[in-house]
């Protein structure tokens, strides 16, 4: 049952750990999401979240943030 369909979220940290785990629970459920990761870390974390993600049907891209910086975070 997807009851994300039509919705987006944004998982901070998304590209491991429990974040990645989040990215993947929130896709296969239907929303969009948006994999951020920290500057400087490997883009292939990334990179690797989204491509699991779209193998299993799911919409997901990659977003790059320090979101303990206002600046970036509004951009």
């Amino acid at each position: 049952m997807a009851r994300l369909n039509g919705k987006s979220a944004l998982v901070t940290g998304g590209s491991r750990g429990i974040g990645r785990g989040t990215a993947e629970a929130l896709a296969a459920a239907g929303a969009t999401v948006a994999v951020n990761r920290p500057p400087g870390e490997d883009p292939s974390f990334g990179e690797a979240v989204v491509a699991e993600i779209e193998a299993d049907d799911g919409e997901a891209f990659v977003l790059e943030a320090d979101v303990s910086d206002e600046d970036e975070v509004e951009n």
